[in-house]
């Protein structure tokens, strides 16, 4: 019997939405910095944001961090 072969990168054959990568990142920051400061949370939103190349105004970043500090 011929063994499967994976042919296409593994990321590639489950691609998420950006709404579903936004949502994975929320809850990611949301785990590691809760309980942090406002502007510890803005940073680490930013950055992630930026490595992931999700787009969003900064009317979003503003409430993502509102929402995660407090």
């Amino acid at each position: 019997m011929p063994e499967e072969t994976q042919d296409s990168p593994a990321l590639a054959q489950n691609e998420a939405t950006e709404d579903e990568r936004l949502q994975g990142l929320v809850a990611q920051v949301r785990a590691d910095l809760s309980g942090e400061d406002a502007a510890t949370v803005e940073t680490a939103v930013r950055r992630r944001l930026d490595d992931t190349g999700i787009d969003v105004d900064e009317e979003l970043v503003r409430r993502l961090v509102e929402e995660l500090s407090a």
